[in-house]
Parts: structure tokens; C-alpha cells; sequence
């Protein structure tokens, strides 16, 4: 469903132009907010236990409340954002399990080098503690739509490539978290549109109702950082097979039934992704007995 912007009230726009404002803010400053644990404490000691329990009940637990209260005042959100979307803010906040992240299938498994190929470097990213981020996509069903903020309280590494000095793709917690289905959607014979790092293929691989997987990938660059230093690490690395080629053309050489499954993933975000979904779509009619997902579909339909 896609988000009409004239039907919504004055009060769902001001949310939402405040949330985009925040997300902006986060983008481009990558805000972080250092804090010790007897900060923490003495923040803690200022409340009763009933005014804690407050907190909790209408917010979220006291040390995201703490650090998402410090992000608010230092970046001016109060200037922008009412009382409401603040609140609404605190409630969709999460501060991330650190262990939990580490014991993801992919983090625990493969090994990151530093490796430079044309315009792209292979390497990994860094949330330092307390630096806030989207932690998955917003949920643009909802009656008021915010960002999701998200926070590690000590510093993780994780996945990267970066084109120059911008970050181009991570496997970080709105990847894994914004996949997650799609993942468990993956049967039989697979065709994977866009290969980053090689993240959904490495999910899929040991699933055992899925058989084989073609991964299509435009950038040479790409394929040789994946082929060369992460593809020799995947455990089910023999089901996976690269093919360098425009996926559009890729698509237009393949016979109806030859996949059960196609997953799209070639865009940055839903902003740069709708004019590819849109085209992406007139394909299912071509394959009707294809199951095709799309990354963020949710959030590229609230733009289409």
C-alpha cells in the first residue's frame, strides 16, 4: 500500500516530517552519545523505583530511555519534535544484544580482510558505544511512522564495502533484521538479483529446501572481492553460483519455471528503489509460477 500523503492527518505528517528530520540527522552525523556505567547509575539513582517503572512501562528500558533523553538534547530533536513523537521514538528504540549480533550465522562465520578492488574496499564497519542508528526499516502500516533507533552499549565491528569513503553495503542490523523473512521464504531453485556481500545467498545456502542459487551481479569489482575472499568461506558454498551480467538482462534470457524463486535486492534504499521495483514487477506475469520477494517491499510500496 502506498502512503498517500494527502490523506493523512496534520498530526501523521508532523510525525513523520520530524521522523525523516531525525533520520537525516543520523545519516549524515552519525550521532553518538558516550556515556560510563556510573553515568549511567547516577541517571538511574535520580528516579524513584515507581518513577523507573514508569519509564519502562510508557517508554522502554531506563538505558535507552538514557541514551535516546542525551541524543535528543544534543542534536536539538525537541526543536522539531513534539511531545508525541518523541514518545514514539522512545517506544520503537532498542538497545542492541551485542552477543546476539556476533552469533549470527554470517558474523560468526566469515572473516572480514581489508581489500581494495577499483572503487570498492572490503572491510569492516564500526558502531562505536553509543552511536545511534536505524535498526531496521520503518513501519509505514503503523497509525504514526518513525524511525527505528537502535544503540550497542560497547563497540561492535561488523561487514562492510565501502565505494570510496561511503559506506555501500553492510551486513549490520537492519540488513539481517529487514531479511529475515525473506530469508525463510527461499525454496528451490534460486535466483538472487544483487550480491553486496553475499549475505541472503549465505542464509539460504544450508537451507535444506533450497537446491541451488544463481547470484547476478553488474560490478566486476563485486564479484571478484566475493569469488576471491568471502564465497571460499560459506559452509554450502557449491550451491551458490556467480554470474556477471545486468540483471534486467540476465532476466530477459531466463525461461518460465527455469526458477522457483526470485529475490531482488538492487537498490541502496526505498528512495533510489522504486523505479527498479516497479520494473521489477512487470516480470511476474513472465513467470507465473515463480515466487519473486523484494528487499524492504513494504517501504518501496509506501513509495510507489
Amino acid at each position: 500500500m502506498s502512503i498517500d500523503f494527502d490523506k493523512l492527518t496534520k498530526r501523521q505528517r508532523d510525525v513523520l516530517e520530524a521522523g525523516t528530520k531525525v533520520a537525516k540527522i543520523i545519516a549524515e552525523r552519525a550521532p553518538t552519545e558516550d556515556y560510563t556505567p556510573s553515568q549511567l547509575d547516577r541517571a538511574r539513582a535520580v528516579y524513584t523505583p515507581d518513577q523507573l517503572k514508569e519509564i519502562e512501562d510508557t517508554f522502554c528500558e531506563f538505558e535507552t530511555f538514557f541514551v535516546l533523553s542525551m541524543f535528543f538534547q544534543d542534536y536539538g530533536i525537541t526543536r522539531f519534535a513534539d511531545d508525541l513523537t518523541r514518545t514514539l521514538l522512545y517506544r520503537n528504540a532498542a538497545r542492541m544484544d551485542k552477543r546476539l549480533f556476533r552469533d549470527n550465522p554470517y558474523i560468526r562465520t566469515v572473516k572480514i580482510p581489508t581489500v581494495k578492488e577499483g572503487r570498492f574496499t572490503l572491510t569492516e564497519g564500526r558502531y562505536a558505544k553509543g552511536e545511534i542508528f536505524q535498526y531496521d526499516m520503518p513501519d509505514f502500516t503503523a497509525e504514526y511512522t518513525v524511525p527505528k533507533l537502535g544503540f550497542f552499549s560497547s563497540p561492535v565491528r561488523f561487514p562492510a564495502i565501502y565505494e570510496g569513503n561511503t559506506p555501500w553495503m553492510s551486513v549490520c542490523p537492519s540488513e539481517i533484521l529487514s531479511m529475515h523473512a525473506d530469508i525463510a521464504a527461499a525454496r528451490g531453485k534460486v535466483l538472487v538479483l544483487g550480491l553486496g556481500l553475499g549475505y541472503y545467498p549465505f542464509m539460504i545456502s544450508g537451507k535444506t529446501e533450497v537446491e541451488e542459487i544463481t547470484v547476478v551481479e553488474r560490478s566486476p569489482e563485486i564479484v571478484k572481492l566475493f569469488e576471491e575472499h568471502l564465497h571460499p568461506q560459506f559452509p554450502f558454498s557449491f550451491r551458490i553460483e556467480t554470474a556477471e551480467c545486468d540483471a534486467f538482462d540476465y532476466l530477459n534470457d531466463v525461461e518460465p519455471g527455469e526458477f522457483d524463486f526470485i529475490y531482488c535486492d538492487l537498490w541502496m534504499g526505498a528512495a533510489d528503489g522504486v523505479e527498479l521495483y516497479k520494473r521489477l514487477k512487470t516480470y511476474e506475469e513472465r513467470f507465473p509460477s515463480t515466487e519473486f520477494r523484494y528487499w524492504i517491499e513494504p517501504q518501496l510500496k509506501a513509495f510507489s
